[in-house]
């Protein structure tokens, strides 16, 4: 017998964004990315992913997502600017600086 559940809705943009940020949170690039892009803010008073990119240089994430889970932790605060990003594959893209 087939027990009938609850439709449950899709998950809006926001919780898909929340779940693959957890997804990829536990990865050792994504600590090893967030004790760099911390020494580097420490140092100027901001950091970009930008700036993790470059200092990560030939350690690419493993995931995109990496990337947005590192500023996903309560060391980092949006400072509410925006740059343009100077990478090439970012397509001139606005980034936010922390």
């Amino acid at each position: 017998m087939t027990t009938l559940t609850e439709h449950q809705p899709p998950l809006t943009g926001l919780e898909l964004k929340e779940q693959g940020i957890a997804s990829v949170s536990r990865h050792r690039w994504v600590d090893d990315a967030r004790m760099e892009a911390e020494r580097f803010c420490r140092g100027t008073g901001f950091v970009t992913s930008d700036d993790v990119h470059f200092i990560m240089d030939v350690d690419y994430p493993p995931h995109p997502n990496c990337v947005g889970a590192i500023f996903a932790d309560k060391r980092f605060m949006a400072t509410g600017e925006r740059v343009r990003s100077t990478r090439p594959e970012a397509h001139g893209r606005e980034i936010r600086v922390w």
